[in-house]
């Protein structure tokens, strides 16, 4: 069970969540899931494929969003789960 979240807007696209105890929460704007052992903050960001698609390598294709996640206590973040994608074009 998760618990949803809605973030602070940061300037930048940034976004902060600060979680105030153990358990796993969902944020309402972009769908990832965080798992924390403890009160954390996190801040996270979406980023440009752009920059990094040189990166991807045949047969690997760009597939979804790119994140930038930081916590200030990284041990007590667990697990992240990010949204899926889905391509329905042919």
């Amino acid at each position: 069970q998760r618990e949803q979240v809605t973030p602070r807007r940061l300037s930048g696209g940034q976004y902060l969540m600060k979680l105030n105890a153990e358990g796993t929460y969902q944020c309402s704007v972009t769908g990832l899931i965080f798992e924390v052992t403890e009160a954390v903050t996190i801040s996270y960001s979406l980023l440009s494929w752009s920059k990094y698609a040189g990166l991807v390598e045949p047969p690997w294709v760009v597939g979804g969003p790119l994140f930038d996640v930081h916590c200030r206590a990284a041990s007590a973040l667990t697990s992240i789960a990010f949204p899926h994608s889905l391509c329905l074009g042919g």
